[in-house]
């Protein structure tokens, strides 16, 4: 799925005011089907609960915008956390709770750290300026200055919004470096970012089943031990009532009673395997091998 994910000082002044500008931008957004989710500090967002987070998207929708979900760091200031720079948990949290292919997502970032955690995670980042000169943002600094530059988030959008266009007429204009891959990109001594789903498509992803690798291997191990420990039971009932409860004429040629015992279980063993890797195909295939199902 695709995505713009918006840092929350491109959208409201310290003060929490709104520019023209910015609401301009929040109402071409909402045009699109893009889905948008606001990331967020600490100051702005504390750790106290999520009423920051509603506040901001009251705000948005109030210009006329649309938020689908925000995600902030609730860490303090200065602690060692994994939600921004090159360990950009912000944003491989919000991918991971929302199936967003990070190559197609657009970050507009008010900061040249924000672009550093958007090149970190394979996010196209757009640098808004928003009154600031370009030498005030980036200085004589060496590091990448290969993104788009806007003045406004009005402009950012503007910019996404063109893109988004070529892409769907001629193909991708330009390649995007690969994302860090999600589990080493987001260790970190400090817990994970603070999520608030706020659209149905947001709320319904989130509640979704994810699971890794290690967890498919447990499921599997869990499920083939509790599968062989109910068959040593069922076997153990039935042989206890085959010779104790005489069986119809058909119980013999149901339960292949025709063909030699080591053949017999050889059979049932092969029989039960494909059943298993069927339904555990089937289960992966479900949950797209624990990510989100893709949006439609």
């Amino acid at each position: 799925m695709k995505a713009v994910l918006v840092m929350r000082d491109c959208i409201l002044a310290p003060k929490g005011e709104m520019s023209g500008e910015a609401a301009a931008g929040l109402r071409a957004l909402a045009q699109t089907e893009l889905f948008t989710v606001v990331l967020g500090t600490a100051a702005e967002m504390p750790a106290a609960g999520a009423a920051p987070a509603s506040r901001t998207v009251a705000a948005v929708e109030a210009a006329g915008g649309r938020v689908d979900a925000v995600v902030w760091c609730q860490h303090p200031a200065g602690s060692d956390c994994g939600c921004w720079a090159n360990r950009p948990g912000l944003i491989l949290e919000a991918a991971a709770r929302f199936d967003l292919q990070r190559n197609d997502c657009y970050l507009i970032a008010a900061a040249p750290a924000d672009v550093e955690m958007a090149m970190a995670a394979g996010v196209r980042p757009i640098l808004v300026l928003g009154g600031r000169t370009i030498g005030e943002l980036l200085g004589d600094s060496g590091g990448r200055k290969d993104f788009p530059i806007a003045r406004t988030l009005a402009q950012a959008v503007e910019y996404i919004v063109a893109e988004e266009r070529i892409a769907a007429q001629i193909g991708k204009p330009r390649q995007n470096l690969p994302p860090a891959p999600v589990e080493e990109a987001s260790r970190a001594p400090v817990g994970s970012p603070a999520v608030l789903p706020v659209s149905p498509a947001a709320v319904a992803a989130s509640r979704r089943l994810r699971m890794r690798p290690r967890d498919v291997g447990r499921w599997l191990a869990f499920l083939v031990v509790g599968g062989v420990w109910l068959s040593l039971g069922i076997a153990y009932l039935l042989t206890h009532l085959y010779r104790e409860q005489p069986f119809p004429q058909a119980a013999w040629y149901i339960t292949l009673q025709f063909i030699p015992r080591v053949e017999r279980g050889i059979l049932f063993i092969l029989t039960g395997v494909a059943v298993v890797v069927l339904a555990s195909w089937n289960f992966l295939h479900a949950f797209g091998n624990g990510q989100v199902a893709k949006k439609r």
